[in-house]
């Protein structure tokens, strides 16, 4: 079993005693002095369609998390097991919601996810109104930063990936972007926040182009994005305009379109934490076109915490078959978050639920990141990401990390921390 912080120990070690030896916790019927597993948490993932990689990913992190609590769990000799229940939600806001009510009659009163921030939306008012804790590790739309309601995001909201966006283009002499994005919550607000962010800082932003998530033909956006780049360039220069692309899965779709244009290979491209480390930029014709245009996207991702966390990562990296993302990792490091919270207050009560959850986090966090800071909206107050591009490796492609940047608070400048090659 993996190593784990001895703050964490501590703390974990500290809220199994309090809830076995203050509370009077007893195993189930027939199962007297056996450990039972009593705390249920439910995961609403997309698993199929839009953004599968992602939730993927997550279920991944869930199924090593959950094997590591409870080794750890035996190893202390406490009673409590946690065992997950996943719902696919086919990153469809209606089908979250209904997958959410069937969770709820499984005795799921602690949900992770789900995977988009659309769904969030759709979920977070009956969770409110039926005392449901929400663990969010993937939704970052910034209008979903409600103080007072039963989410809680392990994730910083969009205005840091925005300004840590703006930045890196700024840094990578870009001074002009045609945005392509999705037509959500989070793609409208990431899209808008990003190229408020780099006007800002002197750069500009010419039109671009919004699509539906459930459009399937992308070569009339891909024409009509190639006519706007061939003005851009003979104004501009090449080397001077990029595309920006807020996409989830899509985004090979949208490649394989700009790669029969004429201008679109040839200018650079960047994209969002919705499509860095996606297996389908790193094969075939997509592939080719994101090495072509350099594309970098950012992620969530902490590269010291990754280094020091490799036994943890390899087991989710054996599972998945590539790099798990960031969110997969801060997935990981929320069940870790809610168990304990659930162990120390021995209730399902949302208020005490609630309490615990923020002093857990804040106090020993996850292995994997450590102390989770929260916001008065229940977010993450800190972030890292780390840049990653497509490059050749032979005759395959790989995504490459290059550069990190922390952000310590909101409105805080960028901080350079680490490159790698």
């Amino acid at each position: 079993m993996r190593e784990v912080s001895a703050a964490f120990v501590i703390t974990l070690l500290a809220a199994v005693v309090f809830a076995c030896g203050c509370t009077g916790t007893e195993a189930g019927p027939g199962q007297q002095g056996e450990a039972v597993q009593d705390i249920v948490v439910g995961a609403l993932l997309p698993l199929t369609g839009d953004y599968a990689g992602g939730g993927e990913a997550s279920r991944v992190a869930l199924e090593v998390a959950a094997g590591d609590i409870n080794d750890y769990l035996v190893s202390i000799g406490s009673d409590h097991r946690v065992g997950i229940i996943v719902e696919d939600t086919k990153a469809d806001p209606a089908i979250a919601l209904a997958k959410l009510q069937t969770l709820e009659k499984q005795g799921a009163r602690i949900v992770i996810s789900p995977g988009t921030s659309a769904e969030l939306e759709a979920i977070r008012t009956y969770a409110d109104e039926h005392g449901i804790l929400i663990a969010s590790t993937m939704s970052t739309a910034p209008s979903l930063a409600i103080v007072g309601d039963n989410v809680y995001r392990f994730v910083p909201p969009d205005t840091y990936q925005a300004d840590v966006m703006a930045y890196y283009l700024r840094e990578q002499g870009v001074t002009v972007i045609l945005p392509v994005w999705r037509g959500d919550v989070w793609g409208d607000e990431l899209e808008k926040l990003t190229t408020a962010a780099f006007v800002r800082g002197g750069g500009k932003v010419l039109d671009g182009a919004r699509y539906t998530p459930e459009q399937e033909e992308y070569s009339a956006i891909a024409a009509d994005l190639d006519a706007r780049v061939a003005e851009a360039i003979a104004v501009h220069g090449k080397e001077n305009v990029a595309v920006y692309l807020v996409s989830l899965d899509e985004a090979d779709r949208i490649m394989e379109a700009a790669l029969a244009t004429e201008n679109l290979p040839e200018i650079r491209w960047y994209g969002c934490d919705g499509n860095v480390l996606l297996d389908e930029l790193v094969t075939g014709e997509p592939a080719r076109f994101a090495e072509q245009t350099r594309f970098t996207s950012p992620a969530l991702w902490n590269q010291e915490s990754v280094a020091s966390n490799t036994a943890t990562i390899q087991k989710m990296r054996e599972l998945l078959g590539r790099h798990p993302d960031g969110y997969g990792l801060a997935t990981y490091d929320a069940l870790w978050i809610v168990t304990l919270a659930r162990i120390e207050t021995d209730t399902t009560d949302a208020a005490m639920l609630k309490a615990a959850l923020e002093r857990t986090a804040g106090e020993s966090g996850g292995p994997l990141f450590g102390p989770a800071h929260l916001n008065g909206a229940g977010d993450l107050s800190n972030a890292h990401y780390t840049f990653w591009t497509v490059g050749a490796d032979g005759d395959a492609y790989r995504w490459v990390p290059v550069v990190q940047y922390g952000i310590t608070s909101a409105d805080a400048a960028p901080e350079l921390e680490w490159i790698g090659a």
